[in-house]
């Protein structure tokens, strides 16, 4: 998503010596790679989705995966982005040639280029996460993880066991337990669960996006008013969180049998792990034939599942296990100035200035970076304001005659500092674990206030804040 928002921007700016390198074989990232039952988004689709590309014709508010994917491949073929693209590319390194002032990219498959300025795209939920259990080489069965779907197996009339109760479990769990014979499904922690209220769009509605363009606007924008006002509640022991969590635990309770309440409803905040969407995932979860279990995985055998002692044979087991979010840039190499690695530099966390760039690695942007994840919006918002505020470098390199940029150390540690100081107050820094959070505690992802906040402030970047050569 983010590459193609950039590529399309560069090319309106003038910009013709583009090259994408995309490591599947089509475009689309994370909307390719994950295919599983009723995957989707749980943004609206019409604020995901990029500003100066609407469509009028997004069939519900929350579009599922192949709508989604089919709209990027469109966006591709619509501004002419695909000759720019080679796929099946994957960058195995990236080091700043001091001498020459370009960066030396070499692929997997032994390519070798440079490049005056290198741009990651490379998201933050893409390398999936599969838990190493004892005994997990002598199960019998099939097993993948949830990215990975496998359309092979039809799971119709089998055993099956789902490991994790995620974003992604949350979406495929009901359509499974549909078909099963019997479901079981491992938790580590409880999820709170709020409403997803999806709904179709009426031909009246199509007619007029299609028509009155302002009636899209005015829709799109009320769509991200009504997505902004809920970081008030991701506030620590705030008023806001405390009445969202009365409010959600009440309805979360009016939906659970008894037996099962404990187990389904968190004792941390709301906020603290992503919150979820769905309104049919509590309803499978009190199905006779799912089990929900609460006591983690203690191994694998030869017929399935160890868990409380005890051996449940399944068929197949799914991992919903999510991804190596906190390890930002993995697994590329990238040496920047005197053969600094990124990972060296970002040892405790990562430090940036704007989630943009990095000190000692010149002419090196990041799109959807450290600290710009949202748990309330719409990370392409965030993304449009990075591409215009990388655009804009570019330009005052050009107006400067320069050939390298690179911001100022002082500039990173100020910058991290606050963001690191004001995550603190955040409900990501409460006592749960999530895949925004570090073992030691830091938050390398999120950003910690509104959308509106992030974007105001990249378009009135200090320009001083930047090293020019």
């Amino acid at each position: 998503m983010s590459g193609l928002c950039l590529a399309i921007q560069l090319r309106r700016a003038g910009y013709s010596r583009i090259t994408l390198l995309e490591k599947s074989g089509d475009v689309g990232g994370t909307w390719l790679e994950n295919s599983y039952p009723n995957c989707g988004c749980d943004v609206p689709s019409f604020l995901y989705s990029f500003s100066f590309a609407p469509n009028y014709n997004w069939t519900e508010k929350y579009a599922r995966q192949p709508e989604i994917l089919q709209y990027f491949r469109d966006c591709a073929e619509r501004f002419g982005i695909r000759d720019l693209i080679r796929f099946q590319t994957c960058v195995q390194e990236a080091t700043w040639q001091e001498a020459s002032r370009v960066w030396e990219i070499r692929t997997t498959d032994g390519q070798s280029l440079q490049a005056e300025f290198l741009i990651s795209a490379v998201g933050q939920l893409n390398r999936p996460r599969t838990p190493e259990f004892p005994g997990a080489d002598k199960f019998q069965g099939v097993a993948w993880h949830s990215a990975r779907w496998n359309h092979d197996f039809d799971v119709t009339g089998k055993r099956v066991a789902v490991i994790g109760n995620g974003a992604s479990a949350i979406q495929f769990v009901p359509e499974l337990a549909r078909k099963v014979d019997h479901l079981y499904v491992v938790q580590r922690s409880a999820s709170w669960i709020h409403p997803l209220h999806n709904y179709r769009y009426p031909k009246w509605a199509h007619w007029c996006f299609r028509n009155l363009p302002l009636a899209a606007k005015l829709h799109r924008l009320k769509i991200f008013l009504d997505c902004e006002w809920r970081i008030i509640a991701f506030r620590e022991n705030s008023l806001a969180n405390r009445i969202y969590t009365w409010w959600l635990r009440r309805r979360m309770r009016m939906q659970i049998r008894d037996d099962l309440r404990e187990t389904l409803i968190p004792d941390y905040a709301p906020g603290c792990k992503r919150i979820l969407l769905s309104s049919d995932f509590l309803q499978a979860m009190q199905r006779s034939n799912v089990s929900l279990i609460s006591s983690g995985v203690e191994a694998l055998d030869e017929h399935g599942i160890v868990a409380d002692g005890a051996s449940l044979p399944v068929d197949a087991i799914v991992y919903a296990t999510g991804f190596e979010a906190t390890d930002l840039l993995q697994p590329i190499q990238i040496h920047g100035r005197g053969g600094i690695s990124i990972h060296e530099a970002w040892s405790d966390h990562p430090r940036t200035l704007y989630g943009i760039m990095s000190a000692d690695f010149p002419n090196l942007f990041m799109l959807y970076g450290p600290n710009t994840n949202l748990g309330h919006n719409s990370i392409i918002y965030m993304v449009e304001h990075q591409v215009r505020c990388i655009l804009r470098c570019l330009e005052e390199m050009k107006r400067r005659q320069g050939t390298v940029i690179e911001p100022r150390s002082e500039a990173v540690q100020k910058y991290d500092s606050e963001i690191q100081q004001k995550l603190k107050d955040t409900v990501w820094a409460g006592g749960c674990s999530s895949w925004y959070k570090k073992p030691d505690g830091s938050i390398p992802n999120n950003w910690h206030t509104s959308a509106n906040a992030y974007g105001r402030m990249l378009n009135r970047v200090d320009l001083r804040s930047f090293r020019f050569e």
